[in-house]
């Protein structure tokens, strides 16, 4: 469990020397606070001038330790006593610097302390409040509350409307529980267009056949078994879903190297292609005839033989719909949540099932006519899947290049539509022109807003995911005051550049 900075005592605090000089050395006496324990190993003393000390000091008895930081140590609970002898005569006066580190029984480890006295003859020194700079600083509160895994660095003023990272851009999109309504509503619609495509035909006689089969008619148990036949297809997918959750989060690493990018991106196009008809993605007939056949042994009109018809009938239009699943469980497996993929793949069936209850419950005079307009959902699915591929390219590919691309994925739909519009008449036509008006404008938008440069929110879409061009500078510092002032010159240099810190410790 994280540690709040507020609960642990600063290093001065946790760990008091004191020092006790005669003739013959110095005692040092260390004071150390409940909860907190010193180790015996760490603690060292250097003087000023040198060599003043003997290199062996005699230690208390302190208690063995198996410590998680540095493994088995001797380490001190409340007390240490340390005592060195001069190894010379020591001057009237010389300055003593005592090296000690110590650790949190709360699992936080402190960095070396150094305190340094000045030594004025015999006599009793402590140190000031303000002796060990170096420790202090580097546990000193920031303002507002502080996580021990986390350090909050308040950001400068001139980077509060600085654009936002990759991470928190990407987070907008991202599936989540905190956002899991509007995701499954998205995916409900997904679903929904899916269902207006030539696909999801072959079902039709199927649904029928339900209907056929119960002998006690209306409509309100048309609509009940329909429901269940849409839950059996709907079963298939959420248990995919859950499976695209599970192994997204074993995979997370394995999918993020680059041959696994492009060769995602290459099949995202392969699809896309299949989508505008150059071939298509079907099971074997064999395998389609022994599924078909099995389902048609079933009887209508049973609630559990419905449940069955859905579940195989999912199998049967699997490979149909395979290029649009395919991209969304690549966007369920990103999650590694297995709840949040069968719910979202659940929302995806329902919605391809709306049509299917409707024409269960009222008849097939309800649906739309099949026909080319059926060729253009397949059509828009396509450009889906090409914009997909390029997103998945665009940190291998340069930015005037992924600039043209998504020009041309808006442009292209509307040249096509204003061609189909010839053949079109009456309102028909009127949606075509206006719809390819609109995606005209914004590829022409699209494209002027992405040569213009770093100010546009254009350039930070199509630069979220492009390597940096810049050279990395790293800069070494030692005190959270070096590093606050290192991110404000990074900031002032360069307000949309990350600054990635690096935390570490070789002690």
């Amino acid at each position: 469990a994280a540690v709040n900075a507020d609960d642990l005592l600063p290093p001065e605090q946790a760990f008091v020397p004191t020092v006790t000089a005669s003739d013959k050395g110095v005692d040092v006496q260390f004071k150390i606070a409940d909860g907190y324990y010193l180790y015996q190993g760490k603690i060292t003393a250097d003087t000023q001038p040198e060599k003043l000390l003997r290199d062996k000091p005699m230690f208390s008895q302190g208690e063995q330790k198996e410590d998680e930081f540095f493994g088995k140590q001797v380490v001190y609970h409340r007390a240490a006593n340390v005592k060195w002898d001069y190894a010379q005569p020591a001057p009237a006066a010389y300055k003593i610097t005592l090296h000690y580190q110590g650790c949190a029984e709360a699992g936080v480890c402190y960095p070396p302390v150094d305190t340094e006295l000045s030594i004025n003859g015999p006599g009793v020194y402590a140190p000031q409040e303000a002796a060990a700079d170096n420790a202090k600083d580097m546990f000193v509160k920031p303002q507002g509350s502080v996580q021990a895994d986390s350090l909050a660095v308040e950001q400068p003023a001139a980077t509060q409307n600085a654009p936002l990272s990759s991470a928190n851009a990407d987070s907008r999109f991202a599936l989540s529980r905190d956002t899991i309504g509007s995701n499954l509503l998205w995916f409900f619609v997904f679903g929904l267009g899916l269902s207006f495509t030539a696909c999801m035909y072959p079902l039709l006689p199927i649904v029928s056949s339900i209907i056929v089969g119960d002998k006690s008619g209306g409509k309100r148990r048309a609509f009940a078994l329909s429901f269940v036949y849409v839950q059996g297809l709907a079963l298939t997918y959420t248990l995919v879903g859950v499976l695209a959750g599970l192994t997204g989060a074993l995979l997370t690493v394995w999918l993020q190297q680059a041959w696994v990018v492009l060769a995602a991106a290459g099949l995202m196009v392969l699809l896309a292609l299949s989508m505008f008809g150059l071939f298509n993605i079907q099971l074997p007939s064999a395998l389609q005839s022994y599924f078909q056949t099995q389902s048609n042994k079933l009887s209508g009109g049973k609630v559990a033989s419905v449940f069955v018809m859905g579940m195989l009938s999912a199998l049967i239009v699997g490979p149909c719909v395979a290029p649009p699943l395919a991209f969304a469980l690549g966007y369920i497996g990103k999650t590694g949540d297995a709840l949040l993929g069968g719910a979202a793949l659940y929302a995806m069936a329902l919605g391809t099932g709306v049509p299917l209850m409707l024409i269960g419950t009222f008849g097939g005079h309800i649906l739309p006519r099949a026909g080319d307009w059926m060729n253009g959902i397949k059509y828009a699915f396509g450009v889906i899947l090409l914009a997909v591929a390029v997103y998945l390219a665009t940190p291998f590919l340069p930015y005037g290049v992924v600039a043209g691309l998504y020009t041309a994925l808006l442009v292209a739909p509307a040249v096509y539509l204003f061609y189909c519009a010839r053949a079109f008449s009456g309102s028909l036509k009127t949606v075509a022109l206006g719809l390819g008006a609109v995606l005209l404008a914004m590829g022409a938008w699209f494209g002027v807003q992405s040569v213009r440069g770093q100010t546009t929110p254009m350039h930070e879409f199509l630069t979220l995911h492009q390597p940096s061009s810049h050279a990395v500078h790293g800069i070494k510092t030692a005190s959270v005051a070096e590093l606050e002032q290192a991110i404000q010159a990074a900031f002032a240099a360069d307000p949309s550049q990350p600054v990635l810190l690096d935390f570490y410790a070789d002690w």
